[in-house]
């Protein structure tokens, strides 16, 4: 079975809504402490992986 790009582009956007749920919490958490370098480091790492998309972007 071979997907069309339409479908392959709303799995992405899926992917990325689901990202941007569990990154949020993460990222007010980070915002409302202290935190280490590497800790901050590490999320950020993560964070740039959907970095393209602007609502991702707009939590940081």
């Amino acid at each position: 079975m071979e997907e069309s790009t339409y479908q392959i582009a709303e799995k992405i956007s899926k992917l990325y809504q689901e990202a941007y749920g569990v990154y949020l919490p993460l990222v007010e958490d980070v915002c409302s402490r202290k935190v280490s370098e590497d800790e901050l480091s590490h999320i950020l790492d993560c964070l740039l992986d959907f970095a393209w998309d602007e609502k991702n972007i707009g939590a940081v």
